[in-house]
């Protein structure tokens, strides 16, 4: 079984996405093939997101908000069975005063049906002495057991896995799973003490029912790690940590992906709260770049006149040479008396030799390649925005010697007012 976070480990570096705002970004899920994330903004008001994935660059574009999605009542991660065009989520109910799992289906007019609470074995139930449910290490409660979050959706369609806030279990949460048996769901199980531990286990995603990554809670540093087990035997192992940069010491977690594109939850960056991030490969260049001791001293700038700047490029490349690497430094002290009125567009351009997709990604590389220096350099990632124009704005029209060429593969700053 390939784990789908195993080709990042190395040569990548985790970036925030383009999409990020100054609000906490949190509970990804996939639906329809974008991904659906909640937004919370400073006040604690939550609205709920959807945005496209470009699985070239391993980044999301185009968010828009789903309110529909809003209107079902929506906390925290979802799973989507895509065959049935059903959502399963968690729900406040006033009843038990607590979170239980709903699900609500897709019609053909693309609207979603009223909110249907899971039937679940023993949900409803009091626990009565003798019975054999009582050894199966489910306790009851009246009017009924609730604390039901973030579930995800098996592939085959017919098994959740949530987080449990429970009397019975291994800690404060752990993970369960519920089967579906004909119209009702069997009873939750515990995934075991081997998942579970003493402490926080939360955020389920599950890759072909074979996989599991989760997060738990790193009691030595206080937030969450991200973690994945294997199942075996129809059991699940014991977990080991993420490598690589998917886990610092902030809160890492909701990790989910596919074997193209692999998406996570951070609070890494201080005080820019929880935010999206994914992989970016680091180029040679880039990777000897951080190796290197601590940078000169800026430069004092006087001038408030921002530079509409331009980086040139290689045929064919996307890497800087090191002459502009070091004009980076300079963009970088400029851009600072800006940023706090002003906003960053980073546009790729190349020339007109290859063809038009070819072009239009080699154009989002370059473009991406710079955004990713000046993160790295301490420009918050949500300042800037990244545009892909390939061939079709020439400084140069119908270029035809290597001169004319050379000016057309570019990268253009700017900035735009908020």
């Amino acid at each position: 079984m390939f784990a789908i976070h195993e080709k990042y480990e190395d040569g990548y570096s985790m970036e925030p996405s383009v999409v990020n705002t100054k609000g906490n970004e949190t509970a990804m899920s996939f639906l329809k093939g974008k991904v659906v994330y909640s937004l919370i903004d400073s006040l604690g008001s939550i609205k709920i997101y959807s945005a496209t994935i470009n699985d070239t660059i391993n980044e999301l574009h185009k968010p828009q908000e789903e309110p529909e999605l809003k209107k079902l009542g929506i906390h925290g991660t979802f799973g989507f069975d895509e065959a049935k065009n059903k959502i399963y989520f968690s729900r406040y109910e006033k009843s038990t005063k607590g979170y239980m799992l709903y699900e609500s289906t897709l019609s053909d007019k693309n609207k979603w049906s009223k909110p249907k609470r899971l039937k679940i074995e023993g949900i409803d139930s009091y626990r009565k002495e003798g019975s054999p449910l009582v050894n199966a290490g489910w306790e009851y409660r009246a009017p009924g057991i609730s604390g039901f979050y973030n579930p995800t959706l098996a592939e085959n369609g017919t098994r959740i896995y949530f987080t449990g806030e429970f009397s019975q279990g291994e800690g404060e949460l752990d993970l369960w799973s519920i089967d579906l048996n004909g119209k009702k769901w069997t009873m939750p199980q515990n995934l075991g003490d081997l998942v579970n531990t003493q402490a926080k286990e939360d955020y389920a995603f599950v890759v072909e029912d074979k996989l599991l990554y989760f997060a738990t809670m790193n009691e030595s540093k206080g937030g969450y790690d991200l973690m994945v087990s294997e199942r075996k035997d129809n059991e699940w192992t014991a977990p080991t940590s993420l490598g690589g940069g998917f886990n610092s010491s902030a809160d890492d977690y909701n990790l989910i992906g596919t074997n193209k594109s692999i998406f996570f939850i951070s609070g890494r960056t201080p005080g820019y709260g929880d935010d999206i991030y994914r992989p970016q490969r680091l180029a040679l260049e880039e990777i000897l770049l951080l190796e290197e001791p601590n940078p000169e001293e800026e430069p004092i700038i006087q001038t408030k006149t921002f530079p509409w700047k331009m980086f040139y490029f290689d045929f064919d490349k996307y890497v800087l040479t090191l002459e502009f690497q070091k004009e980076v430094d300079e963009l970088y002290a400029v851009m600072q008396d800006f940023m706090y009125e002003y906003d960053f567009v980073i546009s790729g351009h190349t020339d007109s030799r290859g063809s038009d997709a070819y072009n239009d990604r080699l154009s989002i590389r370059r473009a991406t390649t710079v955004y990713n220096m000046l993160v790295q350099r301490g420009i918050p990632a949500r300042k800037m925005k990244i545009e892909g124009f390939g061939e079709r704005q020439p400084v140069v029209p119908n270029a035809k010697t290597s001169e004319e060429h050379a000016e057309n593969r570019r990268v253009v700053v700017d900035i735009v007012r908020k």
